[in-house]
């Protein structure tokens, strides 16, 4: 029988683990990293990894949770500095949001990996029903972080939230493929920035509409 850690012993481990799958996951993507790779990073067996995590798919919904609350608290400043007040300022905000906020905070945590469309598909394939719906929430929370950003710029939602979402899920892949268009070419990546702007305008235009600044939003969040 394997013997039990100690609380502090816990805490160092797991604090290890999230350290291995940032450092790894966050370079290879999870598809690439095992079990293994991780256990071994974090100087443990690969026994002793399951029980801290079900599974790497776990670990690297656990890490991109923790990558999130970062980055929310960036957006909190990011839009302090910013008043948006239509929805045409409103999506130029969130254009500098995709191509230079988010960027930047991907290279400097070093997740891009971890972040890309296709590794983020992957999750959603292979994690269990509950770890999906995790994905779904964090999902969640980020609208419910943005909302208030909206709000303030005096717009309203006049689609149902899960489309909102949805939404917004279809322009973080977006944003990531104008992220890595080519400099050079017919297709330069100024042409793929000024595409995705116009995404985002007519994404805005058609999910909210204009009311007072600051107003509360309608029940249910439809016109």
């Amino acid at each position: 029988m394997p013997r039990r850690f100690r609380e502090d012993e816990e805490q160092r481990i797991r604090a290890a683990l999230l350290d291995a799958g940032r450092s790894i996951m966050g370079q290879r993507g999870v598809r690439k990293t095992t079990i293994d790779d991780l256990a071994r990073t974090a100087g443990i067996s690969k026994g002793s990894f399951y029980r801290f995590f079900p599974g790497k798919e776990a670990l690297a919904l656990t890490v991109l949770a923790e990558w999130e609350r970062e980055f929310h608290a960036e957006l909190n400043r990011f839009f302090a500095r910013e008043d948006p007040r239509s929805v045409g300022t409103m999506a130029d905000v969130l254009h500098r949001v995709f191509l230079e906020l988010f960027p930047r905070r991907v290279m400097e945590t070093g997740v891009a990996a971890l972040l890309d469309p296709e590794e983020i598909a992957w999750l959603a394939t292979h994690a269990d029903p509950e770890h999906r719906e995790q994905m779904d929430r964090q999902d969640l929370r980020l609208f419910e972080h943005l909302q208030q950003f909206f709000t303030r710029a005096g717009l309203a939602p006049c689609i149902p939230e899960a489309e909102i979402l949805a939404g917004l899920r279809l322009l973080f892949e977006a944003g990531m493929h104008a992220m890595q268009a080519p400099r050079e070419g017919i297709l330069t990546a100024e042409h793929h920035s000024s595409a995705f702007l116009h995404l985002i305008r007519g994404f805005v235009a058609e999910a909210f509409r204009q009311v007072a600044r600051d107003a509360g939003l309608p029940d249910g969040g439809q016109s």
